[in-house]
């Protein structure tokens, strides 16, 4: 889940995953997606326009732009926060967001990463997962990157946002490490300030771009990254790790070049703790749940794990000084190999 919690109830924006159905041999029927496709014919036709009168620049630079300023235009925050408000029917997906012109960051982002997809563009999302003074008040945001010329440029397509380097071409745009890494990026937002939920946060005092320098933020390349968790709550002699507008699973869920696995840390564990459990909702692929405690190594297989099981690992001593780690080893490499979970626990 992408959302963002802090003053502004249900900002909760799903990256929502489009599943792609086969077609069977039988003559096509109408579009299930005509918004969709009239969406991409529009920007397919503005990209290789700007592309012509620019020939210096990256063509894919011109279809990113052009996909995330339709997006941003066309899939109100605003519209979405008023149809929440009003307590109407909220869109699910892509198709239903461009029909209701409204959408937040996740659904920007699954827009986003569709279109590019049927225009040919490299792409993959960008999640910010901010850690509060308490799990509580943990928040989220997701952006997306496009490669091309040989290097990721984000986008934040929630405020039309990208980052053009100071000193580089209009196309040589930074990516995310980069952002984090440099000081100055803030000067190099070109950002779409006439956006009415912009002003908003603006008014609101909340910080747009705070994942450009926010120190306690967890972030997943194309879901590939670490998230810590904190101890959010105790039972008896139990410490309970909940994810908090976090993603509550572990290991690899899409097989793609630009995917990688996620894996969870627990953040000062008990160093008395002896036993791990692990509230399992479901696991999907082929391979192993893998618990790590310092050199410690448990590999549980996936034929071994069932959906609702509370599964135990015994360590060989207590935590101490070592850290805690939760990940998945798929049997074949960049294969799909995941759980799905509802809480973690530490006990003796």
């Amino acid at each position: 889940m992408i959302c963002d919690s802090r003053k502004i109830p249900l900002w909760v924006c799903a990256l929502v995953i489009c599943p792609v159905v086969p077609m069977g041999l039988q003559a096509e029927g109408p579009s299930k997606t005509p918004s969709t496709d009239r969406a991409v014919e529009q920007i397919r036709r503005q990209a290789k326009h700007m592309a012509q009168g620019s020939r210096s620049l990256a063509p894919e630079f011109f279809s990113a732009l052009a996909t995330a300023n339709f997006v941003q235009a066309r899939m109100s925050s605003l519209n979405y926060s008023i149809l929440s408000v009003e307590k109407k029917k909220l869109p699910k997906n892509v198709e239903q967001c461009l029909e209701k012109g409204a959408g937040i960051c996740g659904n920007h982002v699954a827009a986003f990463l569709e279109i590019s997809k049927r225009l040919g563009l490299r792409a993959r999302p960008v999640e910010f997962y901010f850690r509060g003074d308490k799990p509580q008040k943990n928040h989220s945001h997701i952006c997306a990157e496009v490669f091309y010329r040989g290097h990721w440029r984000m986008f934040d397509i929630t405020w039309g946002t990208y980052f053009p380097i100071s000193g580089g071409r209009r196309d040589d745009l930074a990516d995310v490490s980069r952002l984090r890494a440099e000081r100055r990026s803030r000067a190099w937002a070109v950002t779409n300030q006439t956006n009415l939920w912009y002003q908003q946060w603006i008014a609101s005092k909340l910080d747009p771009l705070e994942y450009l320098d926010t120190p306690q933020l967890d972030i997943l390349r194309g879901g590939r990254g670490t998230i810590r968790l904190r101890v959010s709550a105790r039972d008896g002699h139990r410490e309970l790790f909940h994810p908090i507008h976090q993603p509550n699973f572990v290991g690899r869920n899409r097989a793609h070049r630009d995917y990688g696995p996620l894996v969870v840390l627990l953040e000062n564990p008990d160093p008395k703790a002896t036993v791990v459990q692990l509230d399992v909702l479901g696991l999907a692929g082929k391979g192993s749940l893998v618990i790590v405690c310092g050199e410690e190594r448990h590999a549980i297989p996936f034929n071994s794990i069932r959906s609702g099981q509370m599964l135990k690992t015994r360590l060989s001593q207590p935590i101490g000084k070592r850290s805690i780690r939760l990940q998945a080893s798929p049997d074949k490499v960049g294969g799909v190999a995941y759980v799905v979970y509802q809480e973690i626990s530490l006990g003796g």
